[in-house]
């Protein structure tokens, strides 16, 4: 059994005897048979020693792992198979995994802290508010509650307001909440 590596250099190495024929002119190859195609390497004859240097195997995809190969000699125009065998494709190295623990992966841990909120603009409250400013003195009441109660002004200021903006319903009281909670 011929062994093939897929990680390291090959070559093949044998004795050839030629006789009735010259040496020099004679030609040394070794066949590879893969499933779809063979391979064939050129080697050389000097003083008796053959040498086919067929490099490292791991870019052939097709090749089995066992499989024929054969020396092939042609002499004088006379071709000669004068050796034959089976080879076995191995790797000279390998590595092994065992997975020894699986450990699930914790979820992480999200906390929120310092949560501040603001509240969303009201630009009708903000208006409404530029312009009891302008026409009132604010500082002279407690809470806007106090100030629409007291001040006709006040109130006038902020019914012309409403009415000209067409607020009602939901959106009226967020605007005298706004209000409410700005004074």
């Amino acid at each position: 059994m011929f062994k093939l590596y897929t990680d390291k250099d090959n070559t093949f190495q044998c004795k050839v005897l030629v006789e009735g024929a010259d040496e020099s002119s004679s030609i040394a190859r070794l066949i590879i048979e893969g499933e779809n195609y063979n391979l064939m390497f050129e080697g050389t004859l000097r003083n008796g020693n053959c040498e086919v240097n067929i490099g490292k195997f791991k870019n052939f995809d097709n090749f089995k792992s066992k499989g024929q190969v054969k020396l092939e000699v042609i002499a004088d125009d006379t071709h000669f198979i004068p050796w034959s065998s089976e080879y076995i494709l191995e790797q000279t190295k390998n590595i092994v995994v065992e997975v020894v623990e699986n450990k699930p992966m914790s979820k992480p841990i999200v906390e929120v802290s310092n949560v501040v909120t603001t509240k969303a603009p009201n630009p009708h409250g903000d208006k409404i508010y530029k312009i009891l400013k302008e026409n009132v003195d604010l500082n002279r009441y407690s809470s806007f509650t106090n100030l629409v109660t007291k001040n006709t002004k006040a109130q006038q200021v902020v019914k012309k307001y409403v009415v000209e903006n067409k607020i009602s319903g939901d959106k009226l009281k967020l605007v005298l909440d706004y209000l409410t909670e700005k004074f």
